[in-house]
């Protein structure tokens, strides 16, 4: 019996409600990100589809991982300059400051559905709060994207799939040093 690894511990980030200065100031200069599950759930609640949220309220922001490589996900659209919501922002202009699109008042009008990010704020903790980013755009895959690839007409970078994940249709991942993985005998399951 082959012994496995341990697996590593994944970042716990505890949702917090705050309203301090803070999360304010990210609210008016960088809106958090979804994960991908979250915008279904979005969208029935502002009573749309996701096609139209996206068109309407959201955008596709990148970031970049540590070795450099882009990766994307979506985010509430910014308010500021000439970009329109449904739009793909570059690294530049996700740095540059924005309102979020759901912040009205000094209020989040979306807070039971505010994005993944949003409810985890990160108080002065600079780390973290990469850390937590990078723990969102993991599950940005191609196949999480691509609604919002053909939407903007855009390739958008996913995060690669989880190890072991396997699309029905495609072959057998391969073990250590490029071998398929011994067949089954017939008959067993």
């Amino acid at each position: 019996m082959a012994v496995r690894p341990p697996t590593p511990k994944k970042p716990v980030f505890k949702v917090s409600s705050c309203e301090c200065a803070d999360c304010r100031a990210a609210c008016l200069n960088s809106p958090g990100w979804f994960q991908p599950a979250e915008v279904p759930r979005l969208a029935k609640h502002l009573g749309l589809t996701v096609e139209e949220t996206f068109r309407r309220y959201l955008a596709v922001g990148v970031t970049h991982t540590t070795d450099g490589s882009p990766r994307h996900g979506v985010m509430p659209h910014k308010l500021r300059d000439h970009k329109k919501p449904g739009s793909v922002w570059t690294l530049a202009e996700v740095a540059d400051p924005g309102r979020c699109i759901f912040f009205d008042h000094g209020k989040c009008t979306i807070y039971g559905v505010r994005p993944y990010e949003c409810a985890r704020m990160i108080h002065g903790r600079e780390n973290e709060a990469v850390k937590l980013r990078r723990t969102i755009v993991k599950n940005w895959t191609a196949e999480a994207l691509a609604l919002f690839a053909r939407l903007t007409k855009t390739k958008l970078t996913g995060a690669p799939p989880p190890l072991g994940s396997r699309r029905p249709g495609t072959a057998p991942a391969r073990a250590a040093g490029g071998k398929k993985p011994p067949a089954k005998p017939k008959g067993s399951s």
